[in-house]
């Protein structure tokens, strides 16, 4: 056994890490979720877009709010659940929100870094960015959640990731209703940079409304960029 291999381990067993689902100790080289929960996981990721009928992490259907602020895509890897519910999926997004597990990070991407290559082409390509997180909850939980998961992701395809934007959203979006939601949701930008004919592709952790998502494209678009994607682990709708 080689010597980092010999301290991952130590590393390992010493930071205990649980399953973020049902809280039992993960073995060595799990990410994040047991055996028991990623498998329940992975039945629950093979549900269909009700639009295009393709498998989530392939669909690539946009909405109509989204599409009037420039977003041509949304690149998402599953369905996102009533927040009440201790489905695989919402408590790994709980844990990427709160915990700054690298095994949770790691696993997030390896998701994204998926659904985005079957939907775009030569992400490499592509400047990313991230839907900021306000200030209040970085000071909270001492990660901007998306930010991390944007710039692992970018570094996995070799792309740039600039972290543009910050937040001036006084409340948390969960605590709001939909009309509230496009109010709270504002941003801006915090380097001046040159986007024109750039592919850029912004990174959040779930989409509800949409409407971060939006009002964060409709900025970048003002940056002369030519083409914009939105790439969330999570999409939160209804369907039948």
């Amino acid at each position: 056994m080689k010597i980092k291999e010999l301290m991952d381990r130590v590393l390992f067993a010493l930071s205990v890490p649980k399953c973020t689902c049902c809280k039992s100790k993960l073995d060595y080289g799990q990410k994040a979720l047991c055996l028991k929960c990623s498998s329940v996981f992975e039945d629950f990721k093979s549900r269909n877009c009700s639009l295009c009928a393709k498998p989530l992490d392939k669909c690539s259907c946009s909405n109509e709010f989204l599409r009037a602020h420039y977003v041509r895509r949304v690149i998402k890897c599953y369905r996102y659940l009533d927040r009440k519910e201790a489905s695989a999926g919402n408590t790994l997004i709980y844990s990427l929100k709160r915990d700054n597990r690298q095994d949770v990070l790691d696993a997030c991407a390896d998701l994204l870094c998926k659904a985005i290559s079957n939907s775009v082409d030569n992400p490499a390509d592509c400047v990313f960015i991230n839907v900021p997180r306000r200030k209040s909850a970085i000071v909270k939980y001492g990660i901007d959640q998306s930010a991390l998961l944007a710039k692992e992701v970018a570094k996995r395809f070799g792309a740039r990731y600039i972290p543009l934007l910050a937040s001036k959203a006084k409340l948390a979006q969960k605590s709001l209703e939909t009309a509230d939601r496009f109010k709270n949701a504002q941003f801006y930008i915090t380097k001046n940079i040159d986007l024109t004919g750039k592919r850029v592709i912004i990174v959040d952790d779930i989409i509800t409304t949409g409407a971060s998502v939006g009002k964060a494209a409709a900025l970048v678009r003002s940056l002369g960029c030519k083409d914009i994607t939105a790439a969330a682990l999570a999409i939160a709708y209804k369907d039948s």
